[in-house]
């Protein structure tokens, strides 16, 4: 029997808009190279060659509910009730209608990857209201086929040019480990596990220390928590639920031997079902699984194309006041600094008061904007 319990995983209070998005930085970043076992081939990861954005929680019940009304009266009917479209959070009240049990909205969803790409064509399309904007931009929807085989057609990564996209593995490693400052100011590296430790996440409330949400010990209890319930356990890019949330889609596509077309698409962090063992598996920067095209108990977080700043007024607003995390006992003593952008020309640097920004122009800018 599962119990779920919400009370004591709620968030401390909502995310504001202004701090929804890192902002990762640092393009040509080296790759972590690590081999499964000794005899097997050298794997890299973590390595991506642009600067990009990405969500520091999961997609919610309340974000999906809006998707799922904009979608209801262009869905497939088959797929109108299924979870792979409206998730385990959202309920039908009509034919084209659905709501969220207030108390859920601010949980993560779990949705199928061909769903998931319609809701990025969406945003993409800034959520325009007609059918074409669901099905195109980002993933082309006419190539979604699967074979008897079980291999599958979709376009396998996103068009150029795309403004919001399901991010690669290497983009979602990279902000789960990849630190800027790792081993000292200007010293980067990864950390093994995705909330700034090497030491796997503790299990448990956070009010209790906990720093994750999955099972300790068996399935006799289970915490599925709001979305940066866990406010001091974060990425060092600042990302929350990395480990605990729900599993997470990413688009890269995995193969089988020899195979021409993929089977899977690689997921990435753990959920708040698994065990504590699993955790310790799927957590670590070598371990992700895998998902087939509809899948189940997997969320998404978005990753976006960074927003051009048109002028001193923006920049003065993206400000993002971050909170100070936590240091874990395995981490240096240096104050941590979550970075959003920097090393960029004045006029584009998007930072926080605490970020070290190499440009003496948008040091300048930065500090009469805060001042003022």
């Amino acid at each position: 029997m599962w119990l779920f319990c919400w009370q004591g995983a709620r968030a401390a209070h909502p995310i504001p808009e202004s701090e929804r998005w890192a902002t990762i930085t640092h393009p040509g970043n080296a790759p972590y190279v690590f081999q499964w076992a000794p005899g097997y081939p050298f794997q890299q990861v973590g390595s991506v060659d642009h600067e990009y954005q990405i969500s520091r929680t999961e997609v919610t019940a309340a974000e999906w509910l809006e998707f799922v009304n904009a979608y209801a009266p262009y869905v497939d009917p088959g797929y109108a009730n299924s979870p792979y479209f409206r998730s385990n959070r959202c309920y039908r009240t009509g034919p084209t209608t659905y709501d969220v049990i207030p108390e859920w909205r601010n949980l993560a969803v779990d949705v199928g990857w061909r769903f998931a790409a319609r809701y990025v064509n969406w945003l993409h399309n800034g959520k325009a209201n007609t059918p074409g904007a669901f099905e195109s931009g980002v993933y082309d929807t006419a190539t979604f086929r699967t074979n008897p085989d079980g291999t599958f057609t979709d376009q396998q990564a996103h068009s150029p040019g795309a403004r919001y996209w399901i991010p690669t593995q290497d983009e979602l490693i990279k902000a789960f480990h990849f630190d800027p400052d790792r081993y000292g100011p200007d010293q980067p590296g990864y950390w093994l596990y995705s909330h700034t430790s090497d030491s796997p996440p503790r299990p448990g409330l956070p009010e209790q220390g906990g720093e994750a949400s999955f099972q300790r010990g068996g399935p006799s209890m289970a915490i599925v928590p709001e979305v940066a319930a866990y406010r001091n356990v974060q990425s060092p890019w600042g990302l929350w639920d990395a480990a605990g949330g729900v599993e997470e889609y990413t688009e890269t596509p995995r193969f089988a031997p020899g195979a021409t077309l993929p089977l899977y698409r690689l997921t990435d962090g753990s959920s708040w079902h698994v065990t504590e063992a699993t955790s310790r598996s799927v957590d670590n920067i070598g371990g992700w699984r895998s998902a087939g095209p509809l899948g189940t108990f997997v969320g998404l977080r978005v990753a976006r194309a960074i927003p051009s700043p048109t002028g001193a007024l923006v920049f003065a607003c993206a400000l993002i006041p971050h909170t100070r995390r936590r240091r874990n006992a395995d981490e240096p003593a240096f104050p941590h600094r979550v970075r959003v952008v920097h090393d960029r020309p004045a006029s584009r640097c998007v930072t926080t008061a605490r970020c070290v920004c190499r440009s003496r122009a948008a040091r300048s800018l930065l500090e009469g904007a805060v001042n003022d």
